[in-house]
């Protein structure tokens, strides 16, 4: 081979490992890119107390890596793949499941996921984690229900109606909430008192404690009747929600029956004794006025 080919062999050579040495040096180092959803919601008063955050995990690289998962939930429960294998170049879609129950307090939760390489082409490997932080907001509920000590109640007017109730609230925040009660007519369906009634004590007040969910109040209500009532009034009694605007039907199951007899022999009697004192009156003013006639 002459001096000429040796030189020309040398240079090619040359150009070749110029030419591939930075190609390989980018490709060195396995590298992964996590990216996830920022925020989701949650609720955790009804059937399904889930979210749901989804991520993507790419490869931007000439290796094939395999995946693992961790993730930091807090307070609520969390579930995610395991492990995955990301080919050179694509990219792995997953999905992180949060859970939590009707205890969980609302507001917002902070979770940490984690996407570490532990194998490149099938070789163990040791890699520092990608992090990704996502909120996980949790919606406020408060949900109160009411039971009646009676369902029927028969008071004879003049008398007093006193309604007694527990209420029991069940919440993941801390709540104040204030229940009245409102007698409706059955008759006219009218929520407005008839003539000489008047809610005595009207409105019970709950406020919950900060280390507690359930909080659980006994109510008493007072309604005042007129002594004079010239028909038996027939009437439900309900608990509402002040500012709840559902607040004018008799539900069977959430009512009370109120019946107020009407006292008519009472009436009757006042007015008997009433007028025979006008006729004794009258008798004796007339007897007075002759005497005095006769005197004179």
């Amino acid at each position: 081979m002459s001096r000429l080919s040796l030189i020309m062999t040398f240079l090619v050579i040359s150009v070749s490992f110029n030419s591939y040495i930075p190609s390989a040096e980018a490709q060195v180092e396995p590298e992964i890119i996590l990216t996830c959803n920022d925020s989701t919601n949650m609720s955790v008063d009804g059937k399904q107390k889930t979210a749901y955050i989804f991520c993507e995990v790419e490869n931007p690289t000439v290796h094939v890596i395999t995946v693992q998962i961790t993730v930091q939930g807090g307070v609520l429960s969390t579930v995610a793949p395991n492990d995955f294998t990301v080919n050179r170049g694509s990219s792995w879609t997953f999905s992180v499941t949060y859970g939590g129950d009707i205890d969980t307090r609302s507001g917002e939760h902070e979770s940490r996921i984690d996407a570490v390489i532990t194998k490149v082409n099938s070789v163990n490997y040791i890699g520092n984690p990608e992090s990704y932080n996502v909120i996980i907001n949790v919606n406020e509920y408060i949900d109160c229900q009411y039971e009646l000590e009676h369902q029927l109640l028969v008071v004879n007017a003049g008398a007093p109606i006193v309604i007694s109730s527990r209420i029991d609230c069940h919440a993941n925040n801390e709540f104040t909430k204030e229940f009245q009660i409102l007698m409706i007519d059955r008759d006219s369906e009218s929520g407005s008192l008839p003539t000489g009634f008047s809610y005595k004590q009207k409105n019970c007040l709950i406020e919950s404690n900060p280390d507690e969910n359930i909080v659980s109040e006994k109510c008493r209500f007072e309604i005042s009747t007129p002594i004079y009532l010239l028909r038996t009034l027939d009437s439900c009694i309900i608990i509402v929600e002040i500012g709840d605007e559902n607040s004018d039907e008799c539900y069977e199951s959430l009512s009370m029956e109120i019946k107020v007899k009407t006292r008519m022999w009472l009436v009757l009697s006042t007015f008997i004794i009433i007028t025979i004192g006008i006729w004794n009156f009258q008798d004796r003013l007339k007897e007075f006025l002759e005497n005095r006639n006769v005197d004179d």
